[in-house]
């Protein structure tokens, strides 16, 4: 049969584009093992508390406002007078912080839920700062036709999940002590903690220290909701991957591989403090956990994305040993059955299969060494069995373990992966190029038919 080689070429194509086939179930696989992962942390926060925001404490000074208006009534025989009217409304006014100064140490640890290890923390938040008085003497100042009661003021402290309060806090103020009660009493939210305050000085403005100390659990994440007038906040974590999110990135943060530091500072300036107060005034309180900074605890690779993004390079290892052996078939005047390629492109997506399966017990560098190594050897016997050569067998055994070291490299890689694949693929295409640049293809080809046509019976 002529042309013999180019229906075998194009049966090879087929092979290729049908294993596209069940590298397609692999990507699903991986995608229904994040979705598993994903269900273990709802799980884990539904019995644990989950991204914790902290807000400043706010200042809740409730008051009743007195004043008198002339009405205008009409009465029979008197006819149309003016009389004075008295009335009574109560509001409330919200002070925040003059200065807020926030040290957070969050130590990491892993709760599982099956094969899944989900990260939580404890954090040791040291909260101090001060506020003024001068809100009250200004509104006294503005409302000198109106009597003004004070009631009792408190201090309330917004969290986005009480539940990670572990234990009672108590509040310094002014140089006593306090016990923080649940419940934030701020409407439009009751997470957090309150401390009833004692009168405030309402003449001249003075400043009123306080200081707390708060130990939260969380999971993923951390923030902190800036509503002070000044506020440098400085966290700590043994956590080596974070991600630092919110309104303003850190001023200076350190990362090792033991954990990071960070630190911010910013005003009512940098983010919308006026509004969220304006915003609460109006009973929606939990606008002040808006303008927040923090980090997220991520894993940078984790198994699943590593797993992924290998995936994607099986087409590129299927053709590249199809090829090698398409060459070796020309050159040695060999004969290598479909199948035999339908198996060793078999053999090659295995291998993601046991690395999908083996790096959910044990680091992912050991299940792709323990997966690269046992495809390797694999294949290694067989091509030296098809290719009727120890000799090339172990040739191309070398050349796929060059290329499983080099896939891993790039699966390492955070910022220059893309990069690292796009030179990988065009130096293999260089190479190939270049070694085959002086093949007579027709002479090879048409070889390879006589070849076949003298084994084919009459």
């Amino acid at each position: 049969m002529k042309n013999r080689f180019y229906f075998k070429l194009a049966t090879i194509v087929a092979l290729i584009l049908a294993l596209l086939l069940p590298q397609g179930f692999m990507l699903d696989l991986v995608h229904e093992r994040t979705t598993w992962r994903y269900q273990a942390f709802d799980t884990v926060e539904r019995s644990w508390p989950g991204r914790q925001t902290l807000a400043a404490p706010v200042l809740v000074v409730p008051y009743l406002l007195t004043c008198n208006s002339m009405e205008k009534v009409f009465t029979e025989g008197k006819g149309e007078q003016e009389i004075v009217k008295e009335t009574t409304v109560r509001e409330t006014l919200y002070i925040i912080p003059k200065q807020l100064t926030v040290r957070s140490s969050l130590e990491n640890s892993l709760r599982y839920r099956g094969i899944y290890a989900v990260p939580v923390y404890n954090s040791r938040i040291e909260v101090m700062g001060e506020f003024s008085t001068q809100a009250l003497s200004t509104l006294l100042a503005s409302r000198k036709d109106c009597k003004i009661r004070w009631e009792k003021p408190e201090l309330s402290v917004l969290v986005s999940d009480q539940r990670g309060i572990a234990t009672q806090p108590d509040l310094l103020w002014n140089g006593g002590k306090i016990a923080f009660q649940p419940s934030s009493h701020l409407p439009g939210t009751e997470q957090g903690m309150n401390a009833q305050l004692p009168e405030l000085p309402s003449g001249e403005a003075v400043r009123l220290p306080f200081a707390f100390t708060l130990d939260l659990h969380g999971m993923q994440g951390l923030h902190f909701a800036l509503v002070a007038e000044n506020t440098d906040v400085q966290t700590s974590a043994n956590w080596p991957h974070p991600s630092f999110t919110g309104g303003l990135l850190p001023e200076t943060h350190d990362i090792t591989d033991k954990g990071f530091t960070a630190r911010w500072r910013a005003s009512s300036f940098s983010l919308n403090v006026a509004g969220a107060l304006e915003r609460c005034s109006k009973h929606e309180c939990s606008s002040l956990l808006g303008p927040t900074v923090g980090f997220e605890l991520v894993q940078p690779v984790d198994i699943y994305q590593q797993a992924e993004r290998s995936i994607k390079y099986a087409v590129l290892l299927i053709v590249l040993t199809f090829v090698a052996l398409i060459l070796f078939e020309l050159l040695k005047q060999l004969r290598i059955h479909p199948i035999q390629y339908l198996l060793v492109g078999m053999a090659l997506l295995v291998f993601y299969l046991l690395l999908i399966s083996l790096s959910e017990h044990t680091l992912f560098l050991y299940a792709y060494s323990a997966g690269a190594t046992a495809c390797t050897l694999l294949l290694t016997v067989y091509f030296g069995g098809i290719l009727r050569s120890g000799k090339l067998g172990l040739l191309l055994g070398l050349g796929l373990s060059v290329l499983y070291t080099v896939l891993y490299v790039i699966l390492q890689s955070e910022e220059s992966a893309l990069l690292m694949g796009s030179v990988l693929t065009f130096m293999v295409l260089a190479v190939l190029m270049l070694a085959t640049r002086h093949f007579d293809w027709y002479a090879l080809t048409r070889q390879s038919e006589q070849d076949a046509e003298l084994v084919t019976p009459k």
